[in-house]
C-alpha cells in the first residue's frame, strides 16, 4: 500500500543537535543520515505522529482546565466582590451618619448654650431705665433733625432742605428772589414759579406737573384706579410742597402761596371732538394769617398745613378715568 507524506518536519540529529528537515510519511520509519556529522538513526513517523498527538492534546486538556478554572474563579469572585463593596459602602454611610449626628448635637448643645447667654444678659436688663434711654436718644436725634442737623440729612429732600435753609438766611438777595430760590428747591422740576408783591405781602404762585413727583403719571395716563385715589396723592404731593416752603419763608415776608398740580386730561367737546391738554386739575391757597401752628412728619407723609387749605380750583368732580 502506497503510504503519503503527510507533512514535513525538522528534528534534531542525536549527536551534534544540527537541525534536520525531512518529509513525515504517514507510517514508514525512516533511516536519516546527519549532513553534518554522519549520523545514522531511525526515525519512526508513525510514532512521532502520535507523540506529537498526544502533545496537542495535553496542551488543549491543559489550555480548557485553565479556562475552566478562570471562569469558575470569576463567577465566584463577582459576587464576593458586591458584597465587599456593599459593606465598604455601608461602613461609610455609617460613618457619614455618625459625623453627622455628631454636627447636630453640637449645634443643638451651642443653642442651648446661647439662649441660656441671652436670657441672662436679658434678666439683667432694667426696661424702665432703657426705654427712658431710648427715649431721651431718640427725642435728641428728633431735636436735631428737627434742627437740620446736617448729620441726617441722607434723602435728597433733606439735603435740598439744608439748601433751603441757607437760601432763608441770605440777607443781600431781595426777598422775592429768595422766595423764588427756595421754592426751586421745594418744588418739583420743571414747575411754573412766579411772585407778586401786594400790600399784605408777597403772593407765591406755583404750578406744577403731577408727572415730576410720582411715577405712573405720563399724559392722560395714571397708576391710580379710581379719581378719590388720583386726589389723595394730588393733596399729598400739594402738601409736601407747601410746607416746604411756608417752613423756610414764613419769616420773609410770604403772605401767601397758591399751588396747583397739573395733570393732561381728555376734553370733549359739544362738536364731538376731543384734545389732550395739561391743565390745572386741583389747586389751593394758603394764607400765612390761617396757620397757627405748624407741626407736620414727613416721615408718615402727614404734612399740617393741609388743613388751611382754601380750594380755588377742584376739577375732580368732573373728571373720570378710562380704562383701555
Amino acid at each position: 500500500m502506497y503510504d503519503r507524506v503527510i507533512d514535513k518536519v525538522i528534528i534534531k540529529c542525536p549527536e551534534c543537535k544540527q537541525k534536520l528537515r525531512f518529509p513525515l510519511f504517514q507510517s514508514k520509519i525512516l533511516t536519516v543520515k546527519c549532513s553534518n556529522c554522519n549520523t545514522e538513526f531511525d526515525f519512526d513517523c508513525k510514532r512521532y505522529r502520535v507523540k506529537r498527538a498526544l502533545v496537542k492534546t495535553c496542551y488543549g486538556l491543559i489550555i480548557t482546565v485553565f479556562v475552566v478554572v478562570d471562569i469558575f474563579v470569576l463567577f465566584s469572585f463577582i459576587p464576593k466582590s458586591r458584597a465587599a463593596v456593599a459593606e465598604v459602602r455601608t461602613k461609610a454611610q455609617q460613618s457619614y451618619k455618625k459625623k453627622i449626628k455628631e454636627i447636630e448635637n453640637d449645634f443643638s448643645q451651642e443653642i442651648i448654650t446661647l439662649k441660656n447667654t441671652y436670657a441672662k444678659e436679658i434678666a439683667k436688663v432694667n426696661k424702665y431705665r432703657l426705654r427712658e434711654s431710648a427715649i431721651t436718644h431718640y427725642t435728641k436725634i428728633w431735636q436735631e433733625r428737627k434742627n437740620y442737623n446736617s448729620r441726617y440729612a441722607i434723602t435728597p429732600r433733606e439735603k435740598a432742605q439744608l439748601e433751603m435753609l441757607a437760601l432763608a438766611k441770605e440777607k443781600t438777595e431781595p426777598i422775592e428772589k429768595i422766595i423764588r430760590n427756595i421754592t426751586r428747591k421745594a418744588a418739583p422740576k420743571n414747575s411754573e414759579i412766579s411772585t407778586y408783591t401786594t400790600s399784605a405781602g408777597i403772593r407765591l404762585d406755583i404750578n406744577f406737573d403731577m408727572s415730576e413727583l410720582t411715577s405712573g403719571e405720563r399724559g392722560v395716563r395714571t397708576k391710580h384706579s379710581t379719581i378719590n385715589s388720583l386726589k389723595k396723592e394730588t393733596i399729598r404731593l400739594i402738601s409736601k410742597v407747601t410746607n416746604d416752603v411756608y417752613e423756610f419763608c414764613r419769616d420773609l415776608d410770604l403772605e401767601t402761596i397758591a399751588i396747583g398740580c397739573k395733570h393732561f386730561v381728555n376734553i370733549e367737546y359739544e362738536d364731538g371732538s376731543s384734545m389732550k391738554e395739561n391743565i390745572i386739575i386741583y389747586k389751593v391757597r394758603l394764607d400765612r394769617k390761617s396757620i397757627k401752628k405748624l407741626e407736620h412728619n414727613p416721615f408718615l407723609d402727614i404734612y399740617s398745613t393741609t388743613k388751611y387749605f382754601q380750594i380755588e380750583k377742584d376739577d375732580f368732580p368732573n373728571l373720570s378715568i378710562e380704562f383701555f
